[in-house]
């Protein structure tokens, strides 16, 4: 039995129904990136005696159909790829999720049947949706189904249709993409505005043109105040507390070098957790900011990781010249005794030395470059540095070499631009 692929239809109504949220690791993901994931594998239905056999251990019933709503989640492609063709776990959570997804059918179909009865009942909707379609394929507009669009959502009745709103929103895919991949939050819509106009303008003129208003805008999420307070504050907090690890590079012949200790798992709840209710620029989101990160910092001590690194038996100086050398010593002579003082005198907690270490202006212009590039991976790719298709760290240690060969300059070293070009990024969009 060949494989069934979800119409649009489909598709969506999965898509809607879960909140655009990918089921594996909750966090968002793009109708355009999303794709349809059996929660039982496919495969099983070429292999009766299986199949029968995690129905028997699922408790389904005889109704149970693998390429049904019943079985569909929506996903990311890297969470599709890691998940593979197993069989999930019988535990009571996986019970629980198909007994959801089976009294969720109905309530899933009538969106699908909604969507086609709308495109076949309003010509007016389906011109729309078949100009939305073309742009979410090809990630553009040409410039006649800009204007188009714009004369048919010009129409209050279909600019005011809920899924018409939702899927306009996937023309920022770009825009929107990069919210999610390095503030992870939706975008603010004055936000959107502006970067979808940096990005956009002068669309028509050429690739290359495009391409270096992306780069730019790109690297603007990487050098924004919110992104410097939230996702290179937990970078550096990892680095200040434990280190660097050790990764093996064939890049200049086969060796082992100092690589960033945080991974993609740690640092992805960690800026959920600092950047919670928090967009630059809007009002008191300074106090927001400084309120997570004292409630990150002080949970991030009492995590077993820590206290078994620090046990509380450490004097204060052993304490903080730990953190200093973890992070390359950035502390001079005064503000190590400082820190010492403050420590002993129980003037500051040891949550708030960590940060008074991770926030030393050294530690964090040491560390940008290597950040930076970690940020490449994080942001673009989803993954570690070392995760497949990769599997060590070469291509890290590549493009840290040719940052710092260029002081920093990502323009000249073309890095950002390689990874927005490369085919694994695009193959996140369908592309």
């Amino acid at each position: 039995m060949g494989k069934h692929v979800p119409t649009y239809a489909e598709k969506y109504a999965v898509w809607k129904h879960h909140g655009g949220r990918c089921f594996w690791c909750d966090e968002p993901v793009g109708f355009q990136e999303a794709e349809i994931d059996h929660f039982i594998p496919e495969h099983l239905e070429n292999k009766p005696a299986e199949l029968e056999k995690v129905r028997a251990d699922y408790g389904l019933s005889e109704s149970f159909t693998i390429n049904d709503y019943c079985n569909w989640l929506p996903c990311h492609p890297r969470c599709n790829r890691k998940k593979g063709a197993k069989v999930p776990k019988l535990t009571l959570q996986a019970i629980d999720t198909l007994d959801k997804l089976d009294r969720d059918v109905e309530t899933i179909r009538s969106i699908e049947y909604g969507i086609t009865n709308k495109f076949k009942e309003d010509k007016r909707f389906a011109q729309v949706m078949v100009g939305l379609q073309t742009g979410l394929h090809t990630n553009k507009f040409t410039k006649g189904q800009k204007e188009e669009m714009k004369v048919l959502l010009a129409d209050l009745e279909l600019e005011q249709d809920e899924d018409i709103q939702i899927l306009s929103n996937e023309i920022h895919i770009d825009v929107k993409q990069h919210y999610f991949d390095f503030l992870n939050r939706t975008p603010d819509p004055n936000g959107l505005a502006f970067w979808t106009n940096q990005i956009t303008e002068g669309q028509q003129s050429s690739d290359a043109g495009r391409a270096d208003r992306l780069v730019n805008a790109s690297t603007a999420f990487f050098l924004s105040t919110e992104f410097y307070d939230i996702g290179y504050l937990v970078y550096r907090m990892y680095a200040a507390a434990y280190g660097s690890a050790s990764g093996v590079s064939t890049t200049g012949g086969t060796h082992t070098f100092s690589v960033p200790i945080v991974r993609l798992s740690e640092f992805v709840p960690a800026i959920q957790q600092i950047g919670q209710g928090v967009i630059a620029g809007k009002a008191d989101w300074q106090n927001q900011l400084e309120t997570n990160k004292a409630a990150f910092v002080l949970e991030f001590v009492s995590r077993s990781r820590f206290t078994f690194a620090y046990p509380t038996t450490l004097r204060p100086a052993q304490f903080v010249d730990s953190l200093n050398a973890n992070s390359g010593n950035p502390l001079s002579k005064g503000e190590r005794d400082q820190l010492v003082s403050d420590l002993s005198a129980n003037v500051k907690t040891r949550a708030q030395v960590l940060l008074a270490v991770g926030d030393n202006p050294k530690l964090i212009s040491a560390e940008f470059n290597r950040a930076f590039v970690l940020m490449q991976y994080f942001g673009y790719l989803r993954r570690d540095p070392n995760e497949t298709p990769d599997t060590d760290f070469s291509g890290y240690d590549y493009w840290l070499r040719k940052l710092n060969q260029f002081n920093g300059d990502y323009v000249r070293a073309e890095m950002v631009k390689a990874f927005i070009a490369s085919d694994e990024y695009k193959q996140r969009f369908g592309s």
